[in-house]
């Protein structure tokens, strides 16, 4: 499974070529990549065809493009939010439109510039949804797409707030992996970082986050 830097990295090659394209039209080549989207396929296609990616964000490991028609303001009620979770497999493509289509093509995007953007995800965990943006209960905060909006910033979201959540974490009646683990509480922490942190800490995965609250925890 992509890991955070990973899906950051995705996140800024969409920023630098996709923001500010127009999707002309959609494919979807497998239904299971579309299978969050209650509409189905072809309503997914229909509904991102003719709009404009306005901005490529993330939160935690799901990653959402802005769409909107090109002179539509992004609060307008006719903005949504298209959601991708790459899964243990899922690659975002930008490639010429004549290029040979991978074997495990799932959605394909063409866009304006004769580019097309294309989902590659060999075992189909991943996949595209369109959704709706709820308000911040911060003010100032951005709008989140509905379906993640329960997710925590992880460490590189200005909005993360390190006391918060280590107070949180030590509050925790449970293994304090498994409190590392919880989205709600800090996104875009898997196995493999909650394991290196907690071993550069000297402590143990399964000790008690309470017992473990005299201890020096990573910055």
């Amino acid at each position: 499974m992509p890991e955070l830097p990973e899906v950051e990295t995705v996140r800024r090659g969409l920023a630098d070529h996709v923001v500010g394209r127009r999707i002309v039209a959609v494919e979807v080549l497998h239904p299971r990549a579309v299978r969050r989207h209650l509409g189905g396929g072809v309503d997914l296609a229909g509904r991102l065809a003719g709009k404009t990616v306005r901005g490529a964000h993330r939160r935690g490991k799901y990653l959402w493009l802005d769409l909107a028609d090109d002179v539509e303001p992004l609060d307008s009620p006719d903005a949504f939010p298209v959601v991708v979770h790459l899964g243990m497999s899922g690659q975002m493509l930008i490639t010429d439109a004549g290029v040979a289509d991978h074997i495990h093509l799932r959605v394909r995007a063409m866009l304006d510039d004769g580019s097309e953007l294309r989902f590659v995800d060999q075992r189909t965990f991943g996949g595209w949804h369109v959704d709706e943006y709820v308000e911040p209960i911060t003010r100032g905060a951005p709008r989140l797409p509905e379906s993640i909006a329960h997710i925590a910033p992880d460490p590189f979201d200005p909005a993360f707030d390190a006391t918060a959540v280590i107070t949180t974490i030590r509050s925790r009646h449970t293994e304090v992996k498994r409190a590392l683990l919880d989205q709600t509480v800090i996104s875009g922490v898997g196995n493999i970082y909650a394991d290196e942190a907690l071993w550069r800490s000297r402590i143990h995965g399964g000790g008690s986050p309470i017992g473990s609250a005299g201890r020096s925890w990573p910055n």
